[in-house]
């Protein structure tokens, strides 16, 4: 029988020490009196899930009230929390904690955000002397006296939570708003520039790398005029961790719906030319994909097929989607209506459900797709825009680079898969 909060506190210590369940696997640990008497909560799982696994002990904390201290309903609560992330993440139960103290002292040891502010000026913005000391202004003389100088920058976090309930995310656009209303042009200079200070905050460390508070604040003239605006993608090194996410397939997504994700990360094409690929523009014999120019944005429709050269994990992919839609006329087609393509949206909706909305989006994987292409492989930009299908300006010549360099852009293919497969993706 589990103990009630009453009887967690009318426990007596003796001299030995004593353990008494509080269900659900926790435990009231009680010390003995020669060395205090004093109560905590621990939680007792098996590491990873299944019988012959060891026992692991997790911690929670002191019983009491107070700062650092629980009652029981909050030591039941939080036992709940680290079970759940355990089982969701694989992971040990006690690195919840580890996990959350690093953060902590991550947070502690966060600069200011003045010292973010003269990081950015001396290191990161690539603005002439007349720029940065304009930037300067803005910041020590518009930006600062409202959010505060001596703010750990790491409190600025977008959904770093304030006094009042606001997270800084909201105290941003509060902020825009009223600037726009008297200076709409210093409003959008004030903007670039915080965006800056915070995307180096986020190449330091100081800050999470979905967590940059004034992303996508527009004002209505500029949601009107449609400004263009960039979308979010996976740094390099945090790949490994979404292959992991992405194999662990939490939200149970369909095979074709992970098998075009894989593909868009293999490619780099838009999500429109993956989902309406058929079988019949696989050329085998020349190990080549013909997308036809009618799913290639900004391509003409008399324009000739773009050449994806086959690497191995494209055809391994392949061959799996085979044994799925093989007898269907696409490759990604439609878990519900087999004679239909996949939906593209169900690419970016299952990044979603992998818990990456407004971490990355599919089309930023093009980004990334171009960045680190050129940045870790080494590629020239020309063979990979041409790989990536993007358009080129002067028509007659992109006409012709589009089925130029195919040997370059073959080399490139299979250097972009062997450097995925490195990095976690797995087919």
């Amino acid at each position: 029988m589990s103990l009630s909060d009453s009887q967690v506190r009318a426990f007596k210590a003796t001299n030995k020490r004593q353990k008494a369940s509080c269900g659900d696997s926790l435990f009231l640990v009680v010390e003995p009196i020669s060395k205090g008497g004093g109560k905590s909560f621990m939680g007792r799982i098996r590491f990873p899930p299944g019988r012959t696994s060891s026992v692991v002990d997790v911690r929670i904390g002191v019983y009491g009230k107070g700062t650092g201290k629980w009652s029981l309903k909050e030591a039941r609560d939080e036992w709940e929390l680290i079970r759940t992330w355990s089982r969701e993440n694989n992971k040990d139960p006690r690195d919840r904690k580890r996990e959350q103290k690093q953060v902590l002292v991550q947070e502690r040891e966060s600069p200011t955000f003045e010292q973010a502010s003269e990081s950015y000026l001396s290191e990161w913005t690539s603005a002439n002397a007349q720029g940065k000391k304009e930037y300067r202004n803005l910041l020590w003389n518009q930006i600062m006296p409202h959010f505060g100088a001596k703010t750990p920058v790491g409190h600025l976090s977008w959904d770093h939570e304030h006094k009042g309930g606001k997270t800084t995310r909201e105290l941003m656009e509060d902020y825009f708003t009223r600037v726009r209303k008297r200076a709409p042009t210093s409003a959008k200079k004030q903007q670039m520039v915080l965006k800056g200070v915070f995307e180096n905050a986020i190449r330091k460390g100081w800050m999470r790398r979905d967590q940059n508070p004034v992303l996508n604040i527009t004002s209505p003239k500029d949601k009107k005029d449609h400004l263009v605006q960039h979308h979010p993608y996976p740094f390099w090194e945090t790949l490994p961790e979404f292959f992991e996410v992405f194999a662990r397939n939490a939200p149970n997504g369909e095979t074709t719906t992970r098998s075009a994700c894989l593909l868009t990360f293999l490619t780099g094409l838009r999500v429109g030319a993956i989902s309406g690929m058929r079988w019949d523009e696989v050329d085998s014999e020349k190990d080549l994909w013909l997308v036809p120019a009618s799913r290639m944005k900004t391509w003409d429709e008399d324009e000739k097929h773009h050449l994806v050269p086959l690497t191995e994990p494209i055809k391994d992919l392949l061959r799996e989607m085979e044994k799925v839609n093989g007898g269907t006329d696409f490759v990604f087609a439609s878990p519900r209506t087999q004679s239909k393509q996949l939906n593209p949206a169900s690419i970016n909706n299952h990044f979603i459900d992998l818990g990456y909305k407004g971490i990355f989006r599919a089309h930023g994987l093009r980004t990334c797709f171009l960045t680190y292409g050129q940045e870790i492989l080494g590629f020239d930009e020309k063979v990979i825009r041409l790989q990536g299908g993007w358009k080129v300006k002067e028509k007659i010549q992109g006409i012709y680079d589009r089925h130029d360099f195919l040997d370059e852009r073959r080399k490139f293919m299979n250097a972009w898969s062997d450097a995925l497969l490195a990095q976690g993706l797995k087919v």
